[in-house]
């Protein structure tokens, strides 16, 4: 705690003790005062249960007697009643305006019921029990008395006390958030490490990736696999005036007319299916193609495969082309080696080892970066609720400065962790 008199700055978690004492001055006199008007209505609270317990008495008397035994039960019973509803009641040992203005309202409640009460049996008694029906008017007058002068102090007098009060709420109430606010920026460093140690981590799996990857039987894979695709687009475009043809083809088999051996159906599917893959099947001079193709342009011949015009002439073209000529034989051979150079090497000892420490890494990473991503959800959560209580928590201060300032007539500023 430091400052000056008029203008003073305050830990957080000292400013109930000093709020305390800096308004000692303000509360003991209305704390006594309050205890005072307390013990004044537990004394007429005390005589007016007296007085009723006299009343209910002399009914029973009178009833004994056996005169005016209707108006002597009732005198009975409306005493009785008096008795029950001021019976009980809890005074508070710590004073305070929530204590203090829920005594008032219990008294004030229980007061009305009797005065109702007494309204309807009063007359019904009467003449009965004069003296003693004025004793409890007299009685339940000055108990109202007090309790509506602990009403008018609460009202006027005990205000400044019930000002403080607010005020040591309010500091409960911020040390609450101000703790939650010190919780969050604890968690969010921690989480924060942890983002941080799993980075370096995941920086140095993927530098022994990398170092994997680099390795000879690896590279010459990934350059292997990459003419493979390459060629795979090649025998895509060299077939593409054959796909329909090969379709309707197929189709045709189903019937009668047409029919492929079990080989040239499988090679035909797969011609349809990948280009590539069925292309480097093939033996020398690509014998099944050939006899595919010598069927499908028979079909064009006869009238039963049917396109139309550019599609049926490209088609023959290309047809002719594989028959009669050498179009495919420099993509045949490329595709021959290459799909043999790929399987040579992804089945080596060297390869397949690289592959698994590569799969393992690449596992690896993959679930650093999952439980990075839920510690960056966290982290996110975190910040909102952050920033929900640092707005909150300026609020709460300045609020509460405010009306410390208008209670004490000087400056006093919070000081947060």
């Amino acid at each position: 705690m430091a400052g000056i008199s008029d203008n003073l700055e305050v830990e957080i978690e000292d400013f109930r003790t000093w709020l305390e004492g800096e308004t000692a001055n303000i509360l003991e006199p209305l704390d006594e005062q309050s205890r005072k008007l307390i013990g004044k209505i537990e004394e007429k609270l005390e005589d007016a249960r007296t007085i009723c317990e006299k009343l209910e008495k002399e009914g029973v008397k009178q009833e004994e007697k056996g005169k005016a035994v209707r108006k002597a039960k009732l005198t009975q019973k409306l005493s009785r009643h008096f008795l029950k509803q001021t019976n009980n009641i809890l005074f508070p040992s710590q004073i305070s305006f929530s204590e203090l203005k829920d005594l008032h309202q219990s008294l004030e409640k229980k007061i009305s019921s009797i005065m109702r009460e007494r309204s309807v049996w009063f007359p019904r008694i009467s003449p009965l029990f004069i003296i003693a029906r004025k004793k409890v008017d007299f009685a339940l007058s000055r108990l109202a008395g007090s309790v509506s002068e602990l009403d008018a102090f609460l009202s006027a007098d005990y205000s400044k006390a019930r000002a403080v009060e607010e005020l040591l709420s309010g500091i409960d109430a911020l040390l609450i958030i101000a703790e939650e606010l010190h919780e969050l920026e604890k968690r969010k460093s921690k989480i924060r490490k942890e983002l941080e140690l799993r980075q370096r981590k995941l920086g140095e799996i993927e530098q022994d990736l990398e170092s994997v990857k680099g390795r000879s039987e690896l590279s010459n894979l990934a350059e292997t696999n990459l003419r493979v695709q390459q060629l795979r687009a090649q025998a895509k475009h060299a077939f593409r005036h054959l796909r329909k043809p090969f379709m309707k083809f197929v189709n045709m088999t189903r019937g009668s007319g047409y029919s492929l051996s079990s080989e040239e159906s499988e090679r035909l599917d797969l011609y349809l299916e990948d280009p590539f893959r069925a292309l480097a099947a093939e033996k020398p001079s690509l014998p099944t193609l050939k006899s595919i193709l010598i069927k499908v342009d028979r079909a064009m011949q006869e009238g039963k495969l049917k396109l139309k015009g550019s599609r049926m002439r490209k088609g023959r073209e290309k047809i002719y082309g594989v028959l009669n000529g050498s179009v495919l034989d420099e993509l045949y051979g490329g595709c021959v080696r290459t799909l043999s150079l790929s399987r040579e090497l992804a089945s080596s000892k060297e390869t397949q080892v690289a592959q698994r420490e590569s799969k393992q890494l690449q596992e690896r990473a993959a679930e650093l970066r999952r439980r990075m991503e839920t510690l960056g959800v966290r982290l996110r959560s975190i910040e909102r609720r952050r920033e929900e209580l640092l707005t909150k928590v300026s609020q709460e201060k300045a609020e509460l400065e405010k009306s410390t300032s208008n209670v004490l007539g000087k400056t006093v500023k919070i000081k947060l962790r």
